[in-house]
């Protein structure tokens, strides 16, 4: 069992002891230099009158992310822990501290835009079997981020990314594959939608449970809309709302991208969900698909690498492209470890 502190808020979030309503959690893991943009963006979108607690889990960071926290936000709850807990622990540990009637769900790397909490709430309040929402996320230059959401992982909608029909197709696949095949100015209920900005109702957790603690990182928003939508609750992605993600700090400052243990998690639950006949159904079209695109961006290397300097450098970025599906087809034939 790790030992944890925790240092309670100099103001309680709620009045005369009720709880808040709406406790915000964040989860930092050496990202000290993000968390003041992401505190004040929190500060800036809750509207006055609402009791609202910060609660900052630090997964054993060395960067001294705890004691500028404590020098420079001293209201905000802060629990630390001496390792690094995993995404879904920590959260946890704030989750089951806090009793407000909404929670929000943001990572330091993400930013709420103005009118976009309002927005998320409007939501749940429209909509009273409404368990989480989430809004449409954008890159820092304000790009379109595509897992945002998408729809229940199957192999349908493995399928469909995987070939590229959500990007190919009409309106109605664009909605059908693993992530959100383009832009929507249109509120919908998707399969789930991405933690990195999270509004959940307390009521629908309580029943559908807390983050699943096996999960460290990765899948851990799937696994949880999942849950929500088993037990008949609502999972709504709110066009209406934007925020801003910067995608990845913790991570890349450690491996320089994306953790390949995102394609390893994804076969992993879908394992654990839906049996290991499914499981090898997946990695045989994860196989097919990634296949398919090495070889049509090897097709376009070969086509542009023979011309002028402009459609060299487009011949660069196919076998860049291909090396990527390479590796993705290589992780695709690993063994699943289950045993978690």
């Amino acid at each position: 069992m790790t030992a944890l502190s925790q240092r309670a808020p100099r103001r309680p979030g709620g009045r005369g002891g009720q709880p808040p309503f709406v406790t915000t959690v964040i989860v930092n893991w050496n990202t000290v230099d993000l968390l003041d943009d992401c505190l004040a963006s929190v500060a800036a979108e809750i509207p006055d009158g609402f009791t609202h607690q910060v609660v900052v889990v630090d997964n054993g960071s060395r960067d001294g992310s705890a004691e500028w926290l404590r020098t420079r936000h001293p209201d905000v709850t802060l629990i630390e822990s001496p390792v690094n807990l995993g995404f879904c622990r920590a959260n946890n540990l704030a989750l089951r501290s806090s009793s407000s009637k909404f929670v929000l769900l943001i990572n330091t790397d993400a930013r709420l835009t103005p009118g976009s909490f309002q927005a998320m709430l409007d939501r749940l309040s429209d909509d009273p079997r409404a368990a989480i929402v989430g809004p449409r996320l954008v890159y820092g230059d304000g790009t379109f981020q595509r897992w945002t959401a998408g729809a229940p992982i199957g192999l349908r909608s493995m399928a469909t990314y995987l070939f590229g029909l959500d990007r190919l197709g009409g309106r109605s696949l664009a909605r059908q594959g693993l992530y959100l095949g383009r832009d929507t100015s249109e509120s919908f209920q998707p399969g789930w939608v991405s933690s990195a900005v999270m509004l959940i109702r307390r009521e629908a957790l309580d029943e559908f449970g807390l983050l699943n603690d096996s999960i460290f990182v990765y899948m851990d928003d799937v696994d949880l809309c999942h849950r929500a939508r088993a037990a008949n609750w609502h999972v709504w992605y709110a066009a209406d709302a934007t925020a801003v993600h910067l995608m990845g700090a913790s991570t890349k400052r450690v491996t320089g991208k994306a953790s390949p243990e995102a394609l390893r998690a994804l076969n992993r639950w879908f394992v654990q969900t839906h049996g290991a006949d499914r499981g090898r159904s997946l990695r045989a079209l994860e196989v097919a698909g990634f296949g398919a695109r090495i070889a049509a961006y090897g097709a376009v290397a070969a086509a542009a690498g023979a011309g002028f300097a402009a459609t060299q450098a487009r011949s660069a970025e196919a076998r860049a492209q291909a090396a990527a599906h390479l590796a993705h087809l290589k992780l695709a034939l690993e063994a699943i470890d289950v045993a978690d």
